[in-house]
């Protein structure tokens, strides 16, 4: 008579902790995935800044006469003016600073690559008259074509590869 009770209360207790330990890992799981998609999050909008920078290198505005080869010039639109060129080094340093310590490395690497380039072009610039901007941004126009295109190019590998790669264990590889 005292088995069948004594079965019961370990049938009890054992459900008891098993659920226990289910709920336990279950909760485990759920914060490492909230933790994951916070890191995710921050991920993603880095990449998107960097995205949104590199289509400010790119944009380009007509100077309103032909190269010796028949194409239209053109410079890149953040050097129509000192003014300009400013805006954009400051927003290119604010979204640098927020978007740096998220980024995948290969991003880093070039991201640091143009920075420096900015920061030596800058120093070239700083005291040539405004009005001069646009011819000579059209002469190193290319630069700024290859710049936005490697940046956007990692970029989208990051969204296409490394998104989905991505484990809490490897937030080492972030820092």
């Amino acid at each position: 008579n005292n088995a069948s009770a004594i079965f019961a209360i370990l049938g009890t207790l054992a459900g008891a902790a098993l659920t226990f330990f289910g709920t336990w890992i279950l909760q485990n799981q759920e914060v490492k995935n909230r933790l994951l998609e916070k890191v995710l999050d921050r991920r993603i909008q880095a990449h998107e800044n960097i995205i949104e920078l590199s289509k400010l290198l790119r944009g380009m505005m007509s100077l309103g006469y032909e190269e010796k080869d028949g194409q239209l010039a053109r410079t890149p639109a953040i050097m129509a003016s000192k003014e300009l060129f400013d805006e954009f080094l400051l927003k290119f340093y604010q979204k640098g600073t927020e978007s740096s310590t998220w980024l995948s490395t290969e991003v880093t690497r070039e991201f640091n690559i143009v920075q420096d380039y900015l920061v030596n072009l800058y120093e070239f610039v700083r005291n040539i008259d405004s009005v001069n901007f646009p011819e000579i941004g059209r002469l190193i126009r290319q630069d700024f074509i290859d710049f936005s295109t490697n940046l956007e190019k990692l970029s989208f590998e990051f969204f296409t590869t490394d998104l989905t790669k991505l484990k809490l264990n490897d937030l080492s590889m972030v820092y």
